[in-house]
Parts: C-alpha cells; sequence; structure tokens
C-alpha cells in the first residue's frame, strides 16, 4: 500500500492487517514472560525446599541412632552433611542456620519464630543432640535469594529481600 493511499484514507488503515500478529505478540509478551518466570521461580523454590527438607529428615538420624554423639560431630560438620545431601545448595555452607534443641517432652515443642519485626534474621544457632530417649528438635533455616524477583512469593521475606526456607523435625531419640 502506498504511502499516500494509506493516509487518505482511515478505512484503508483499519482494513490493513500487515504486522497484527506483531502487535499481538507484543501486547501478549510481557504477561507471558511474568508467568512463565514465575513458574520457573516458585518450581525451583519448592524444589530446594524439598532437597533441604529430605536432606534434614536423613541427617538427623545420624542424631536419632546416636551416630552424631559417637563421633563428636560439631554444628559445622553437621551442616555440611546436610548441604553436601542436597542436590540443588546454592549458598547453603554459608547460609544455613540450625537450632538442635533437648526438649524436656514432647509438650514443650515449639517452632522458633526466625524473622523480627522488622524483617531481620534472628536464628540463634544451637547443637545439642542429648543422649538416648531424649526428645530432639532439630531446625534448619536457609535464606534464599529469588532467581527472578518480578513479586512477592510469600510473607516470609527478609529485609534484604531473600525468602526463608526452613525444614523441622521432631523426634525420640533412641536407647544408646
Amino acid at each position: 500500500m502506498s504511502r499516500r493511499k494509506f493516509f487518505a484514507s482511515p478505512r484503508l488503515l483499519l482494513a490493513d492487517r500487515d504486522g497484527v500478529a506483531a502487535i499481538e505478540f507484543a501486547i501478549l509478551a510481557l504477561p507471558l514472560f511474568i508467568m512463565i518466570f514465575g513458574i520457573i521461580e516458585i518450581s525451583l523454590m519448592f524444589f530446594v525446599n524439598s532437597s533441604l527438607d529430605a536432606s534434614v529428615h536423613k541427617i538427623s538420624r545420624m542424631i536419632r541412632t546416636g551416630e552424631v554423639a559417637s563421633s563428636n560431630m560439631t554444628l559445622a560438620d553437621f551442616k555440611a552433611k546436610i548441604c553436601s545431601d542436597m542436590l540443588l545448595s546454592f549458598n547453603c555452607s554459608s547460609d544455613l542456620l540450625v537450632k538442635v534443641n533437648v526438649l524436656s517432652d514432647i509438650s514443650s515443642a515449639a517452632s522458633a519464630d526466625p524473622i523480627d519485626d522488622s524483617g531481620n534474621l534472628t536464628v540463634t544457632e544451637s547443637f545439642d543432640v542429648g543422649k538416648g530417649s531424649d526428645y530432639i528438635l532439630v531446625q534448619t533455616f536457609l535464606p534464599w535469594t529469588a532467581v527472578v524477583n518480578f513479586f512477592s512469593l510469600s510473607s516470609a521475606k527478609l529485609s534484604d529481600g531473600r525468602y526463608l526456607l526452613g525444614s523441622a523435625v521432631l523426634f525420640r531419640n533412641e536407647p544408646f
């Protein structure tokens, strides 16, 4: 279509269909990519959290059976074992926080509140594996940096923009 004809009649402009697919794609591209990257972010976060949870359950069994007490394992060793057992650990070895506490009875089990009102992480690490027949609560916290930070995924957001993944295991030590 020549330029003169194009500007001469508005009906010709409305009837022209050249480039419609490109314009439609440009309109839909941003929401499409936001949804795709959001799905990837949520999937990756859930995968890492599932990996953390499985690793904490597996490695905590070493406390339950007395292997940690007999080998004089330290908190750093325990954290290293958890991180090495995870599939995608990213900054696990430097960021993972662990609380292992002996409970007087099962009714005294309470989850730590890891985030204060201003969004700071307030976990004080501890490592008390107890003795045979003690109730043990193992809690782990892993700050997670979003890969695609388009929107807020959770209310457990730290002041520095990271999210907090966590896992907990409550068990009774076997007699050893």
